[in-house]
């Protein structure tokens, strides 16, 4: 077994499976995980017998996905405590395993001909897009396929939607951990659901929530007295208060109710309104104590694209006071696309769909070690951007860096080791990125891929010496 490197040793310190040797297993199962990302189970092993030893790892009835991900999320709740303001989007996919062996433990996804289970991950970012890691891992599956009807008549509890507030429940324990972080949940659409836009600050609520609104819902006045006009005509009948100009990268198009991708990458001016408003609880909510105060945030371009106009409603719990913060808070919540990157990491990078395992157990405990790979790729791919003068060897082995520095420019390394934003461009460059001036920053696909390639060139580095 490979040398474990440093920030596996940082994820992994605090673990604790009962028993040394699985402690150890871990660390050398991530380390030869986060080496060749892309790469199967066997493929990222050295020899058959770590294969085994992998395998009756992640098969352990003593190990579980809460076990796993505990010391990363430890470390991460460190690096949240570090910064001013992290957010913490969260969002549901399917793992789906439609077409292959059927798994002992999986149910329904969409439809009786698809089986497989539903992942909601939330990660911490920085507002300037860093991943600081994954603090949740929720799973479940679909016994049965049921009507909207049916499962209107469940209470909130034992709907799948109840992972949205499971969710901020998380970021709510992290804000009383790190007091001195102004910590905010963010999620899609599918998170408007009352029972979660009632937790609003107080003494029990330390985090704050930011939701894109799905519901255009019915509002009282701070009297109690109930409003003719609805959420969305009330802040569209506001002044404007200021604008936002961001770039949309291809494929973040969304038009209503419906997401395409964009033809080009362009630019994009909003025109933003604000507003603060009571919601009605309505006949079947049970209204407790005091009014649901809420803001709310209006987007919609200026001069769009035919039939592409972007037009968001965002309704928050944190203070919205003036036109900076309000753009603040939709910068927030153009980052929540970081999550979809992550996703695609997870599957198009790590393949955790391709998985081949017999019980639902091993599957996600296999799932959980790979978050954490994704989440090192995602961090990697963002640091170059957000540090890039620092020094490489704060992230890199010496035989990491040196490697590939000795691979790419053909000559040997210097003594002082290079800044980090020239070590990720030559990792991305082995994984394909081009570096032309209108390539932008490298993505998480070159980056994965170059990763697996500098791990080679590491190896090769360590038996051969310094290439003298």
């Amino acid at each position: 077994m490979a040398d474990i490197q440093g920030w596996v040793v940082e994820e992994t310190r605090s673990a604790n499976f009962g028993d040394v040797r699985l402690n150890k297993r871990f660390g050398e199962i991530l380390n030869s995980f986060g080496s060749s990302p892309n790469k199967s189970i066997p493929g990222s092993m050295k020899s058959w017998t770590e294969t085994i030893a992998a395998y009756r790892f992640l098969n352990n009835e003593d190990v579980d996905s809460n076990k796993i991900l505990s010391p990363h999320t430890e470390a991460t709740l460190e690096r949240i405590k570090k910064e001013k303001i992290v957010l913490l989007p969260q969002d549901t996919t399917e793992i789906d395993f439609t077409g292959r062996k059927s798994i002992n433990g999986m149910g329904y996804l969409a439809s009786e001909n698809s089986h497989g289970f539903y992942l909601h991950p939330s990660i911490a970012i920085t507002p300037e897009r860093l991943s600081l890691g994954v603090v949740d891992m929720q799973t479940w599956v679909r016994a049965e396929l049921g009507s909207r009807k049916e499962r209107n008549k469940k209470p909130i509890e034992d709907k799948e939607t109840y992972c949205w507030i499971k969710g901020f429940d998380v970021a709510n324990k992290i804000a009383k951990a790190a007091p001195e972080t102004v910590v905010v949940s963010v999620a899609d659409r599918e998170s408007d659901i009352y029972e979660l836009l009632e937790r609003t600050p107080d003494e029990n609520n330390k985090a704050y929530w930011l939701i894109r609104a799905r519901h255009d819902r019915n509002l009282m006045n701070e009297a109690g007295v109930t409003l003719k006009e609805k959420l969305k005509d009330t802040v569209k009948n506001t002044n404007p208060t200021g604008e936002i100009e961001f770039s949309l990268p291809v494929g973040t198009i969304y038009t209503g109710k419906s997401k395409r991708p964009a033809r080009t990458e362009r630019t994009v001016k909003q025109e933003i309104r604000v507003c603060e408003v009571y919601l009605n609880p309505g006949k079947k909510k049970k209204q407790k104590g005091s009014l649901v105060k809420i803001n709310v945030v209006h987007c919609i371009e200026i001069d769009a694209p035919k039939d592409e106009k972007l037009e968001w409603f965002l309704i928050t719990s944190y203070p919205v006071n003036n036109a900076e913060t309000a753009i603040e808070v939709v910068n927030w919540y153009l980052c929540r696309w970081q999550i979809e990157v992550f996703f695609k990491i997870l599957k198009s990078g790590c393949k955790v769909e391709e998985l081949q395992f017999e019980t639902l157990q091993s599957t996600t405990n296999c799932i959980a070690m790979y978050l954490i790979v994704a989440w090192r790729i995602l961090y990697l791919t963002m640091l170059g951007r957000s540090c890039p003068d620092l020094s490489c060897d704060v992230v890199f082995e010496e035989n990491e860096w040196k490697s590939v520095y000795a691979v790419f420019k053909r000559k040997k390394p210097p003594n002082t080791p290079p800044k980090l934003n020239e070590i990720i461009l030559i990792i991305a460059k082995l994984g394909g990125f081009l570096g032309r001036k209108s390539d932008g920053y490298p993505g998480a696909t070159v980056m994965w891929i170059g990763i697996q390639r500098m791990q080679d060139f590491t190896i090769a580095f360590e038996v051969l010496g310094d290439l003298k």
